[in-house]
């Protein structure tokens, strides 16, 4: 019988750990062609909740490109791939590569090949100095070539864009361009809350107030509860309500490691007999998922300067709403302003957040590989 439970990649169907109402308000919004944003740390389900989304609207007709701004390394690589993937997602709407070809000033259709030695359709810039305005170019195409009113555009980790070396030109651009377009949405997201924010909240920023704005937090427990338990029934296995809070428990409510570990617990059980999960496999369940992820969770801690790794080993072991002299004085920690300045860069990374006025490590098993290992 197949694993009910998915993690590591886009869930969706009946894997999807479900967000009834912010699917419910994202869909109402986009489908009145208004723009979105959606922030949220790592492993909270954006990409799932987005792809439930695109896959909602292709069921009604919808055409639906989206890009991941972590594989895109520069500006040709941007504009290269935005016109691809759009060419890709329109092209049985509205035929040729002729057709489209003919609507670019600046960027050019080829045929190359992959790493793979697979053909593979490339758009080049047809010169350097063109660059800005070939964003302007692929930044039109959507409303050029797409049915109107019909037309989501998904921009992954759009944070990443300020790595492209164009400053605010990027954002000024695409803002002067998808306002004028009033039949097509987009949704904005990423991981960096702090930096996704700032682009949208800041009156300075061209992206001031022109998304409506969803955080993508952690589940109700009881929903997480009631997930892993009918997940397991689903294959005709025993979860028990206490075990599965035990789960949740574990997993800091994320969804991401709420699945990962009724995986692992769901091996733990389909080799034998037993129809029920028991207390010691949800034990053995969580110990092998860490065991994966050791060397992950050591090389985040690592990537940080010392003052930030003090404050994550910190949080780890006593999450804090202040950090008094006597807190500092425990764990070890530097002068106030010093600790500070880390938690300020922690937060903007995300690798921080506050719950309820509390700060602690957004990842519950980095905080685990933290606290555990001295």
């Amino acid at each position: 019988m197949k694993n009910p439970f998915r993690y590591g990649s886009r869930v969706s169907g009946g894997a999807f750990f479900d967000r009834a109402r912010i699917m419910r308000d994202m869909l109402g919004v986009v489908d009145g062609g208004n723009n979105v944003v959606l922030y949220g740390p790592r492993r909270y389900g954006k990409s799932s909740l987005v792809g439930e989304v695109m896959a909602r609207l292709r069921a009604k007709g919808w055409v639906c490109a989206e890009v991941n701004m972590m594989d895109v390394a520069s500006l040709e690589d941007f504009v290269s791939q935005y016109a691809r993937v759009l060419y890709r997602e329109v092209s049985p709407v509205v035929g040729t590569l002729r057709h489209i070809a003919g609507l670019f000033r600046r960027v050019t259709p080829k045929v190359g090949v992959d790493d793979e030695g697979r053909p593979e359709l490339k758009f080049e810039i047809a010169s350097r100095k063109a660059g800005v305005a070939a964003l302007r170019d692929v930044f039109e195409l959507p409303a050029k070539i797409c049915p109107a009113g019909r037309t989501l555009v998904v921009l992954d980790e759009f944070q990443e864009v300020e790595s492209l070396g164009l400053g605010a030109q990027f954002e000024r651009t695409m803002r002067s361009v998808i306002q004028n377009q009033p039949d097509i949405a987009y949704v904005f997201l990423g991981s960096k809350t702090h930096m996704l924010e700032r682009m949208f909240s800041s009156p300075s920023r061209p992206f001031y107030n022109s998304a409506q704005k969803f955080i993508l937090s952690r589940p109700p427990e009881d929903e997480s509860r009631r997930f892993v338990v009918e997940r397991f029934k689903s294959v005709g296995m025993t979860m028990p309500d206490d075990l599965a809070a035990r789960v949740v428990s574990l997993a800091g409510n994320v969804p991401y490691y709420v699945q990962a570990i009724s995986s692992w617990a769901y091996n733990a059980v389909a080799g034998g007999r037993a129809r029920v999960v028991r207390a010691a496999d949800i034990e053995e369940a969580f110990q092998s998922l860490y065991a994966t992820e050791t060397i992950l969770m050591e090389s985040v801690f690592m990537a940080h300067p010392e003052s930030q790794r003090l404050l994550m080993r910190a949080l780890a072991k006593e999450p804090t709403a202040r950090f008094d002299e006597d807190y500092r004085d425990r764990h070890a920690l530097p002068s106030t302003s010093t600790v500070n300045t880390a938690l300020r860069r922690l937060i903007r990374e995300s690798v921080v957040e506050a719950q309820d006025g509390v700060y602690t490590l957004s990842d519950p098993l980095l905080a685990y590989h933290l606290s555990t290992r001295g």
